[in-house]
């Protein structure tokens, strides 16, 4: 089987539908869908149970609210395919069919494509506000070549860290990523179950640190939905704050495995600052600033100049 699906449902019942379809719009193709019921109180379920007697490549599982991170965890364990795509049960394929085509690229460990972000509007019609793309300087790397068109470039996981730094962001979002699948077994790459935000970042920085060959699609292959009720959207920052705590202490776990001259302890280093500065963003009261200092002090973290600044003038303002 070329492809897994990993579908994690809670609560969707709006856009579950139109999810669906958009998957399983072509049939020929070697494909599972592997849909987690997060412990929905919707009517989710029952679309599931509804699909799952149409396509015989679904399957339904039911655990109590853990969050996505488990959700992910149970299907990956479950599936068959020799590719993983982790998807959103709110989103849309914008094209199935190249996205399951690109599952038969036996020859990388993670193949990336572009992105639409879009919104319902009052009219309840789909409206475009942004895109996700690589940052420039990928499609200047040697190694691409034109296929129907379409740019393909190949790089490393340790190529890619160099570019996010030197241009000093990221988006790790798993949705727009296909994963070999014996690449996230053999590393063991799974997300953390305690983690509610940022578990896409830990799971992003961990799978780049085992330099893996990526082959980048640079065609938008997903329609992203942004919601205020997602449960992003819903977190409190408190909630938020614990999540990128949580993080954090992993990242100082993940840096002490690395010697401190080595290019993997600096972009770990990085990664931290990064969470740093996130956990500032959550308006942390005076206390949990200098706490946090006082915690980078204890585990010898470099802290940059822009984090410095930024966390010195919550003291300063009194937050």
């Amino acid at each position: 089987m070329d492809l897994s699906i990993i579908l994690p449902v809670y609560n969707v019942e709006p856009y579950l539908s139109s999810c669906l379809n958009s998957i399983f719009q072509k049939k020929e193709y070697s494909f599972e869908v592997i849909a987690i019921n997060d412990g929905s109180t919707d009517n989710s379920l029952k679309i599931l149970e509804e699909y799952k007697a149409k396509f015989s490549n679904l399957t339904v599982i039911s655990q109590k609210n853990s969050g996505p991170s488990v959700a992910r965890n149970k299907g990956l364990a479950k599936a068959k395919g020799n590719y993983i795509y982790f998807f959103d049960s709110d989103d849309i394929l914008h094209d199935s069919i190249n996205l399951i085509s690109l599952s038969q690229n036996t020859d990388v460990d993670i193949i990336t494509f572009n992105a639409e972000v879009f919104k319902d509007n009052e009219n309840n019609i789909l409206e475009s506000v942004d895109s996700y793309k690589e940052p420039r300087v990928i499609y200047k790397i040697n190694q691409s070549k034109y296929v129907n068109n379409i740019q393909l470039v190949n790089y490393s996981g340790m190529q890619y860290f160099d570019i996010i730094r030197k241009v000093g962001s990221y988006t790790p979002v798993v949705w727009r990523k296909i994963y070999k699948k014996s690449f996230l077994q053999d590393y063991n790459l799974e997300f953390h179950p305690n983690i509610i935000a940022g578990e896409d970042d830990l799971h992003f920085i961990q799978t780049l640190l085992c330099n893996p060959k990526i082959l980048h699609y640079n065609q938008s292959v997903v329609l992203h939905r942004i919601r205020g009720t997602s449960l992003m959207g819903s977190l409190n920052r408190q909630k938020k704050y614990d999540s990128f705590y949580t993080v954090l202490l992993e990242l100082i776990n993940l840096r002490s495995k690395y010697n401190r001259d080595s290019d993997e302890f600096k972009h770990v280093e990085w990664a931290i600052n990064v969470f740093f500065r996130k956990l500032y963003y959550q308006n942390p009261k005076r206390l949990q600033i200098y706490n946090l200092l006082k915690f980078s002090k204890k585990n010898k973290v470099r802290l940059n100049l822009k984090t410095i600044l930024r966390m010195s003038m919550g003291i300063i303002m009194g937050k």
